[in-house]
């Protein structure tokens, strides 16, 4: 049985980890928010992207655009996000064994990370890591965006790869987001995110011509996918690690509860064997003193 110093000192261990816990749920309370605040300032501009291009790719026929066009090898290039730390519950787990799972029908791919738990998790699987952003997830930028849909279009211009998958989590709620893999590269209408009320059934002319407005929009689509998936993986990493810390205060504060419990108890025990002795050595002294 623990002693009284013993539950003192780790009722002491649980306080100072529940503070540092709680700062932490308070800490991911306030990043989540901004995060789906950042998105939120930036999701009219990219909707009406998504929805000008799935409307170019509705309405015009025979588009011979090498974004669009199918290739015939099958050389998958991946984008990964996740987080760059722990202590968030099963976030990372769950985006990282939905790709992992994804990749395994895929003979040949490349794989580019975004987060250091992603790179950590293909390094441990002795998979080679092509492209790394370590930073992008922690506060995600318009900037961060570019330069991963710069490097992808790159190699994709190369035909280094044949087509692109964006593996994210998605955020529906606080307390509710999915792993979510959204094909990028070749664009079809089916994977394009927009709600396309037309109706309008004709051919729709565009000047110069699509193939030069798919120059300018496809580009424009990349960076709005992908910075929409940073900020949801951001979102959901926050939403995940408050969930999680919520729980190990709720724990630490039933664990304070017993031990405080048994705390007073054996502080009583004691209390009570002092009086014990207390009152029997008194009244030894006294049986000694009638005998003298």
């Amino acid at each position: 049985m623990a002693d009284v110093t013993e539950i003192k000192h780790r009722i002491k261990s649980i306080e100072d980890t529940h503070q540092i816990t709680k700062a932490m749920e308070l800490i991911s309370v306030a990043k989540m928010r901004k995060a789906m605040q950042k998105h939120m300032y930036s999701a009219a501009y990219f909707d009406s992207v998504r929805y000008t291009l799935k409307d170019i790719m509705r309405h015009s026929t025979d588009i011979r655009h090498k974004y669009v066009v199918h290739r015939p090898d099958s050389r998958t290039a991946y984008i990964v996000i996740a987080g760059d730390k722990g202590l968030a519950g099963s976030f990372n787990n769950n985006i990282l064994n939905l790709a992992w799972s994804h990749m395994q029908d895929r003979p040949v791919h490349y794989v580019i990370t975004v987060g250091q738990m992603a790179r950590a998790f293909f390094e441990r699987k002795k998979q080679t890591v092509d492209l790394e952003f370590t930073h992008a997830v922690t506060n995600p930028t318009l900037h961060d965006a570019r330069g991963i849909m710069r490097d992808i279009l790159e190699l994709y211009d190369r035909n280094l790869m044949d087509e692109v998958y964006l593996v994210f989590t998605r955020m529906y709620s606080s307390s509710q987001h999915k792993p979510q893999m959204v094909k990028l590269l070749p664009i079809e209408e089916k994977d394009i995110e927009a709600d396309v009320k037309s109706t309008y059934s004709g051919e729709i002319c565009y000047d110069p011509s699509p193939h030069e407005v798919l120059n300018v929009l496809v580009p424009q689509y990349l960076v709005g996918m992908i910075y929409s998936a940073l900020i949801h993986s951001a979102a959901c990493e926050h939403a995940s690690r408050m969930l999680a810390m919520s729980n190990a205060n709720k724990n630490a504060e039933k664990m304070l509860d017993t031990l405080s419990l048994e705390y007073n108890r054996l502080r009583q025990a004691a209390i009570t064997t002092e009086l014990l002795d207390l009152t029997s050595g008194r009244f030894t002294q006294k049986l000694k003193e009638k005998h003298s």
